[in-house]
């Protein structure tokens, strides 16, 4: 409802203002609403100069007639293509969640291990790229700092997300998790570029 409001609201926006008064104002003249044409003097007018200003206002109001058809066609156009790349996305998400590698879940662990849903990464780390690809990670920031793996960029992980890693796999994200296992994970799947982008977060301090 809030997006249909806004995109009425933007049809004024959008179209020329002066469009508007140039409709309202020849409507207002031809059928002498309120009695403008009496108080104006327009009624005084010769007839043949009162059809310029029917005129002006029959092309007027098509125009935006048509324009208005043309916002409601693109508003429609534009909820139709947001609602289909939505699907495509929960798709992707439900997908990569499903077959997750060690490697990846290792890397959505440091967001658990440091309790924060924005922590640094590396950004060109395969397992990252494939995490930020399917929609589970996404950008939390513009800025980026240089390691020795390469830049690291501010990383967002849902708490939505988190509930969903929790609720797919309890034994490594939920509170209940399987400490051997999650143990593994981080001791034999951390990619090497993750353990560096930790190191040096520590070192500088940021």
């Amino acid at each position: 409802m809030e997006h249909l409001i806004k995109a009425s609201l933007d049809i004024f926006r959008t179209h020329n203002i002066l469009l508007y008064v140039v409709a309202i104002t020849s409507g207002l003249l031809s059928y002498n609403t309120f009695g403008v044409a009496d108080l104006t003097g327009y009624a005084l007018i010769k007839e043949e100069y009162k059809n310029y200003i029917g005129l002006i206002f029959l092309l007027s109001t098509i125009t935006i007639v048509v324009l208005c058809v043309k916002s409601i066609i693109n508003y429609l156009r534009n909820s139709l293509s947001k609602s289909s790349f939505k699907k495509q996305a929960s798709k992707r998400i439900d997908q990569k969640l499903a077959n997750l590698t060690n490697q990846e879940k290792a890397v959505l662990l440091q967001f658990f291990i440091q309790q924060s849903e924005t922590i640094w990464l590396p950004f060109r780390t395969q397992e990252v790229v494939e995490l930020i690809n399917s929609n589970i990670l996404t950008l939390a920031s513009n800025a980026a700092r240089m390691t020795l793996v390469g830049e690291a960029a501010m990383l967002n992980l849902s708490i939505d997300m988190k509930q969903r890693l929790a609720n797919s796999y309890p034994e490594i994200y939920s509170e209940n998790y399987n400490e051997t296992e999650v143990k593994t994970l981080l001791g034999k799947f951390t990619p090497k570029s993750v353990i560096e982008v930790n190191r040096d977060r520590r070192t500088i301090g940021y």
